[in-house]
């Protein structure tokens, strides 16, 4: 692979939300990664034109393959379900292999030459993954467009308008921006996380399966 062809949503959520110099993923509210992530497949399958959503369920346009061997798994996936379901219902079902979705990505950066992969021990014993950049170019590129976008009045392709809503709903964004930065364009970022339907869906989906999940993991009294 190469980056001559663009950064998927999904692989530019990821990109920001690794730490520069620790190659380790920024900590978030739990769950929030995951379910974003979720999302973020879905939105790539969405502007790919394979699948769209009504107020009901989640249905498949085309299932032609994207080329990307992640989007076509979960395409394959939905195409598979004898019925359909909503978008609620395949966030919480590609949100519970998190983990493993989430490796794949990062080595699909690897494969791509965005990202290293090195292994590092913690104290001297457990082994650990760490993904530095390998130039940095990529995710500078990225939260350089977003902070263009945030301090301009342009309406946005819908592929930048859902990563903002995503950042925004996992917290990335607030990680990314100061308290009084994030106070001064939080109007802005709300209306660009508004713009597109399917990021003001998925996006609410991703805030509310968060709950869920984690009420459903605190322990009983």
């Amino acid at each position: 692979m190469s980056t001559s062809t663009p950064l998927s949503l999904t692989e530019e959520l990821l990109l920001v939300a690794l730490d520069d110099e620790s190659g380790h993923l920024i900590h978030l509210l739990p769950f929030s990664l995951e379910t974003a992530i979720a999302a973020a497949l879905l939105m790539d399958l969405m502007l790919a034109g394979r699948i769209d959503t009504d107020a009901a369920q989640l249905f498949v346009i085309s299932p032609a393959p994207t080329g990307s061997s992640l989007l076509d798994d979960v395409l394959a996936r939905i195409t598979a379900e004898p019925q359909p379901l909503s978008s609620a219902e395949w966030l919480r079902r590609l949100a519970i292999p998190g983990p493993e979705m989430r490796d794949r990505i990062l080595d699909q950066l690897v494969q791509r030459g965005v990202l290293k992969s090195v292994e590092k021990r913690l104290l001297w014993v457990f082994k650990t993954r760490v993904y530095p950049p390998t130039s940095g170019i990529e995710e500078r590129e990225v939260k350089s467009r977003v902070m263009t976008l945030l301090n301009n009045d342009e309406i946005p392709d819908a592929h930048d308008a859902m990563l903002v809503g995503l950042l925004r709903a996992t917290g990335i964004m607030e990680r990314l921006l100061s308290e009084s930065e994030y106070q001064r364009l939080r109007p802005r970022i709300d209306q660009l996380s508004e713009l597109e339907e399917v990021s003001r869906a998925l996006t609410r989906e991703v805030a509310e399966l968060y709950v869920l999940l984690a009420s459903a993991r605190v322990p009983m009294a």
